[in-house]
């Protein structure tokens, strides 16, 4: 059963990437179809160089051959170059300052705010505003309103940018701590406390609440590296710690998709896996223990000894580890390096 772990607070690329797919889509049909109902040569060249710019963007896009910053740098140009030819059709144009006139400056706004750093956009902000109130001034009358709209258009989407920018980099740094209170800082694994929670979810959800792939039940193997303090003594906590990071590596490449490892402390291991079957459970352990085997990574060689346990024979999870343990114990007794397959409960020196 999956452990829930807090993910870390990003903006979604995939998503990105179909939003702005969709906006070059309509600005490239916007600049075709203008180019064929407009009269004036100069606009017909802006709103082809626009249809052809969003085009050329959107088939990048659509390829992945652009990259998310370079997709940020070009709509920031692109807000940049809008912006002056918006500012000159203006200001060259007597008739009074048009809603559509004011949404494009909007769009500016909201671009720069997105793509850029604030300090980079709040500058391109304040040159855009103070533009808008020459603009606003020269005007026979002056018109006061648009350009006072237009102000607080400005200082609104600046501080709804920069107040959302700081909600995510703590909610990023948030779900950064959740996640290492979940990690083993050594091997990188899960730790204990949060493969303990998946298990206790599991018991705690009922058949109703549990996943359809933990649905058919699971179980644990339940390790321990052999004589390895004679490792650490013999060749240094160094060698020990890359010994466990080997053993580490060797049980995710054991794991299936939906399996979860963890380092239950100093030379434990706990592998939780999605199962219906006791059979599957020692055919994993099995696996473990031929891989360790068989790999010979340049450091000194390690067995481990597994104890399993299916929930089809625990209560309660405490229960369930109890029985890994009790397995585990019987296979050091055994011999070490091996796997503990009986079905006994209670150990027969226990009464």
């Amino acid at each position: 059963m999956p452990v829930e772990v807090p993910p870390e607070q990003h903006l979604d690329r995939a998503r990105l990437r179909g939003y702005i797919a969709i906006c070059l889509s309509g600005a490239a049909a916007f600049g075709a179809l203008t180019v064929l109902s407009t009269s004036t040569e100069i606009q017909r060249y802006i709103y082809a160089v626009i249809a052809g710019g969003s085009l050329l963007l959107l088939l990048g896009i659509l390829t992945s051959r652009i990259k998310a910053h370079q997709v940020d740098t070009v709509l920031g140009w692109g807000a940049d170059l809008g912006a002056v030819i918006t500012v000159w059709t203006v200001s060259s144009n007597l008739g009074p300052m048009s809603g559509q006139t004011m949404a494009f400056f909007g769009i500016y706004l909201v671009v720069w705010f997105g793509v850029m750093p604030l300090r980079t956009a709040f500058i391109r902000a304040a040159l855009l505003v103070g533009a808008v109130i020459l603009i606003g001034a020269m005007r026979t009358p002056p018109e006061p309103v648009p350009v006072i709209v237009f102000a607080f258009l400005a200082l609104l989407v600046g501080q709804m940018t920069a107040s959302g920018r700081v909600i995510r980099h703590e909610a990023s740094e948030k779900a950064h701590y959740a996640n290492l209170a979940m990690t083993d800082m050594l091997t990188g694994l899960l730790n204990r406390r949060a493969l303990h929670g998946a298990m206790n979810a599991y018991y705690a959800g009922g058949a109703r609440g549990r996943s359809r792939s933990t649905s058919g039940g699971l179980g644990i193997l339940l390790l321990d590296l052999d004589h390895f303090k004679n490792i650490n003594d013999s060749y240094g906590h160094d060698v020990g710690d890359s010994v466990l990071q080997h053993v580490a590596s060797v049980l995710r490449a054991c794991a299936g998709p939906d399996d979860q490892v963890a380092r239950w402390g100093g030379e434990e291991f706990l592998m939780l896996v999605i199962t219906a079957e006791r059979t599957e459970l020692e055919r994993r352990a099995t696996q473990v223990i031929d891989t360790l085997r068989a790999i010979h990574s340049g450091l000194p060689p390690v067995t481990v000894s597994i104890g399993i346990a299916h929930v089809s024979e625990a209560p309660d999870v405490d229960s369930l580890l109890r029985l890994a343990d009790r397995r585990l114990y019987r296979a050091k007794r055994g011999g070490r390096d091996r796997v503990n397959k009986d079905t006994l409960i209670r150990l027969p020196d226990e009464g």
